[in-house]
């Protein structure tokens, strides 16, 4: 299966360019507010987009545009990743867009597609590259690369989207499935019933959701009662060790996850049901904590198939308890694909096998951001003294152990 294994932004807000290197299963970005985590997060989001036909829309619609986007005295920013298959049966995949500023919007500057072969570990080949005098495509059946006038190529739209599903060459559909997998998760929105009914705001995950499909666990978690009721229609096996993990978090009283159809149909609702109580408690009435394990509940067991997994501060909502089962599920999700994850908890740091590998800090240089490694001769030295990384953290000990900061990782 295919997996993101490493991502590239440039000029992006206070990134100026940074590769964070996805190999290892889970990698952790901590530090101050400002220092751009929140930003790797939405840029993964913009990765997701960048397999639809509407990319640009939402750049300008969700995301601000260059505005909101492009970094101060920059005239162009860039996205790229790189797509392994985890079996080593297919090439290296690596893709590249570059959009650039003109009057104040977005035109797409460059954009790559290219292959290594696997019995050409040095080589690489293009699949397609476009630039603004037109784009060549490389054609599967003929072996040469075909030119495409730049009259042909629509500027608001990027040629993979629109290549992709009609193209012979299998790559194209490869990484457009692997973008499509990126699944990116903010905290869920609990805000309580009473709260969100004084300012008329949607009460989020607690509210019923018009009944569809779900095959993943949506942004902001408004489709929970629809992953729950995916899961439930799961084997046997899958659903008896997912409550496993339901009473894990939230103990052994909890009978069953319910989900209850609207009886004037189209909608329906999420609650638990707890074996010492006669009737099931309904979204509405369960505490933060509780809706927001059965978020992650779902969202780790949900979709197996995804080729990366970002998410933001987890430690929202949740008891420091329940973090270090959190970290659990991060390091064996199904289908084993790589992880970013966001957090200001020194707990979080605390549940790590090995930091050093899993661990990137995030600070500011002036108005760049940097990321630094910690440094692995230094690191036991603390260890001695503090007994965990969240513990040097803590005690504001942590740019002592550090490596020189980098944008680029090693």
């Amino acid at each position: 299966m295919d997996r993101i294994t490493q991502i590239t932004i440039k000029n992006v807000r206070a990134i100026e360019s940074l590769t964070l290197d996805l190999s290892r299963s889970l990698r952790v970005l901590i530090g101050e507010n400002g220092s751009c985590k929140s930003t790797v997060i939405e840029c993964c989001e913009l990765l997701r987009k960048a397999s639809e036909p509407n990319f640009l829309q939402e750049f300008y619609g969700t995301h601000r545009g260059m505005p909101g986007l492009l970094r101060k005295g920059a005239n162009s920013l860039e996205m790229a990743v790189l797509v392994q298959d985890d079996t080593d049966q297919l090439p290296t995949l690596q893709y590249q867009f570059a959009l650039a500023s003109s009057n104040g919007y977005a035109r797409v500057d460059t954009e790559r597609l290219t292959v290594q072969p696997l019995r050409e570990p040095s080589g690489v080949h293009k699949a397609f590259l476009r630039r603004e005098s037109g784009c060549e495509v490389w054609d599967v059946e003929t072996e040469r690369l075909l030119a495409i006038p730049a009259a042909e190529v629509r500027p608001d739209q990027l040629l993979l989207s629109s290549l992709g599903r009609y193209s012979p060459q299998a790559s194209l559909n490869r990484m457009l499935t692997a973008l499509n997998g990126i699944e990116v998760h903010l905290p869920l929105e609990t805000v309580a019933s009473w709260a969100a009914r004084t300012y008329q705001r949607p009460e989020g995950v607690r509210a019923a959701a018009t009944h569809l499909p779900a095959s993943r666990l949506g942004l902001l978690g408004g489709n929970l009662p629809n992953a729950w009721s995916e899961l439930k229609n799961r084997d046997q096996a899958h659903w008896d060790f997912t409550m496993e993990l339901v009473r894990l978090g939230l103990g052994d009283r909890v009978d069953n996850v319910v989900v209850t159809p609207d009886p004037g149909g189209g909608n329906v609702y999420l609650g638990l049901r707890f074996r010492d109580l006669p009737e099931p408690v309904m979204a509405g009435n369960l505490s933060d904590g509780q809706l927001a394990w059965l978020g992650w509940v779902a969202m780790t067991r949900l979709n197996a198939s995804r080729s990366l997994l970002a998410v933001d501060e987890p430690e929202l909502h949740l008891h420091p308890a329940l973090l270090g089962r959190v970290i659990s599920l991060l390091s064996n999700l199904d289908g084993g694909a790589p992880v970013i994850l966001t957090t200001h908890s020194d707990r979080v740091l605390e549940m790590l096998d090995d930091p050093v590998d899993s661990v990137r800090v995030c600070s500011m240089e002036g108005n760049r951001a940097v990321v630094s490694r910690i440094d692995a001769e230094e690191y036991p030295r603390w260890l001695e003294e503090f007994g965990d990384l969240g513990q040097i953290r803590a005690n504001g000990y942590l740019s002592r152990i550090l490596s020189s900061p980098k944008g680029i990782e090693p």
